[in-house]
């Protein structure tokens, strides 16, 4: 043999003596493998796998995971795998639980040390801006709080209606001339700042005559027309409807005396309030046309101003009717109910008429028909539409028939309902608005001021459509 075999039969019995010393013999090779297969082993009752459990399968797989099958011929119990017990394990939570009132609660069990480690520097510094959000949002609010207190806007003052002085005689020019006088609103639940009164511009002279009192009066405007403004209205309305009676009563007084007339007017003595706004606005008048208009004006008005036509017959363009949709829901004069027994109506239209009512008193008075929409036109008194004066003329019976003739002014307005009760044996008007109601509501332009926001120019163009303020 060469050199070349030797060599390689040396190596391969090298390795092989190498093997034998580390592993032993064949047989305990397999041994080795043997008893792997038995340390894997799992118990009979573990066989079944977990899908075939939930599932149902019989034909489930058995051959993945420790699902090995027992092997013929061993004799030793297989090897079983176990694991630790388990135990709860306790983990802190970093999100601190609140209580409804906004209280830190830590649940039972926590250990001290994650108590504290609630007050560590990260949570201390979470705390501090939780601390400083709340009291900037708290400044805040208070702030808003503050703010809406100071600019939310109040209704006005609820008062009592004005009283009226109504016209005296049957003439309609002298009928416009004697518009309703309204009481002064004297009432006031905090002291007003003091007011300082602009000076007046000098607008000339007035002639009036003060109700009551019969003579002409002639004087400076400025007083003349703050006195007549108090004697309307007072100086409890909103500033911008005073300034509006205040250029009314002044073009309404200016027409008259530049036709030679003098007309009868209320007055009190003015606040500064009133005196204020008068100089405001003192000299400036409302026209038609470049022609002073016929500014008469009333306490309120029905839902709808009437129209000078249907009051006095004499049609002007500028004293159309109107409507007024805040009479309705903020005019104390819309709906206000007056009772009178039977005898009292029976005697008063027998004393103004000398029509003689019996029978039912259901039956006595019958509304035929409305004008200007809310105002009573022709009006049926036991049955009769006309009756015959004093100086033999006839007399159709209307609304304003019934208001100022019959009842004497006894009734607010023209535009009213009437019902008779059996069982009291009284009648009951309800009626809408206070005096003739032709022109300028004076409890209308307060409400168009204090809801819609109107200036006195918008108030005095919408009671007077068609003209202008110079």
């Amino acid at each position: 043999m060469g050199k070349g075999a030797y060599i390689k039969i040396t190596v391969s019995l090298v390795i092989t003596l190498c093997y034998v010393f580390l592993f032993g013999s064949t047989g305990r090779i397999e041994s080795i493998g043997e008893s792997v297969k038995k340390d894997v082993s799992v118990p009979e009752s573990d066989k079944t796998s977990d899908n075939k459990k939930e599932t149902g399968d019989e034909n489930a797989s058995d051959t993945d995971g420790a699902n090995v099958p027992e092997t013929a011929g061993y004799n030793e119990e297989p090897l079983i795998i176990t694991f630790p017990e388990y135990t709860d394990i306790k983990i802190f939570s970093p999100v601190i639980p609140f209580e409804l009132n906004g209280a830190v609660t830590v649940p039972a069990g926590y250990s001290e040390a994650a108590e504290s480690a609630v007050s560590t520097s990260s949570a201390t510094e979470t705390e501090k801006d939780y601390t400083e959000t709340t009291t900037t949002a708290a400044t805040t609010t208070e702030a808003a709080a503050t703010t809406a207190l100071t600019t939310t806007e109040h209704p006005p003052t609820e008062t009592s209606p004005p009283e009226t002085t109504e016209e005296t005689t049957t003439e309609p020019i002298t009928e416009e001339t004697t518009p309703e006088e309204t009481e002064t609103y004297t009432e006031e639940t905090t002291t007003p700042p003091e007011t300082t009164v602009p000076p007046a511009v000098y607008a000339g002279e007035l002639t009036v005559r003060y109700t009551g009192s019969g003579g002409s009066v002639t004087g400076d405007a400025a007083e003349i027309l703050a006195q007549v403004v108090m004697g309307e209205i007072g100086g409890g309305f909103n500033e911008e409807a005073i300034k509006a009676q205040a250029v009314a009563a002044y073009t309404y007084i200016k027409y008259y005396n530049d036709n030679g007339n003098v007309p009868y007017v209320a007055v009190k003595t003015p606040n500064d309030t009133v005196k204020s706004c008068v100089n405001e606005v003192l000299g400036q008048a409302v026209y038609y046309n470049g022609t002073l208009i016929q500014a008469v004006y009333g306490a309120s008005t029905a839902g709808y101003t009437s129209s000078a036509k249907n009051v006095w017959g004499i049609d002007y363009p500028y004293l159309q009717s109107q409507r007024c949709e805040l009479d309705s829901l903020y005019d104390p004069n819309y709906g206000v109910k007056t009772t009178f027994t039977s005898e009292e109506i029976r005697n008063k239209v027998r004393d103004a008429t000398g029509i003689e009512l019996g029978g039912d008193p259901g039956t006595w008075f019958a509304i035929k028909d409305y004008v200007d929409n809310v105002y009573v036109g022709s009006f049926s008194i036991g049955g009769q539409t006309e009756y015959i004066d004093s100086d033999g003329d006839a007399v159709q019976i209307t609304g304003r028939v019934m208001r100022e003739k019959i009842m004497d002014f006894g009734l607010r307005s023209a535009s009213f309902e009437v019902s008779y009760s059996s069982d009291t044996e009284k009648f009951t008007f309800t009626t809408y608005g206070y005096g003739h109601g032709v022109g300028l509501s004076q409890h209308g332009a307060n409400n168009l001021a204090n809801y819609w926001g109107y200036d006195y120019k918008e108030i005095l163009e919408f009671y007077y459509p068609g003209t202008v303020i110079m």
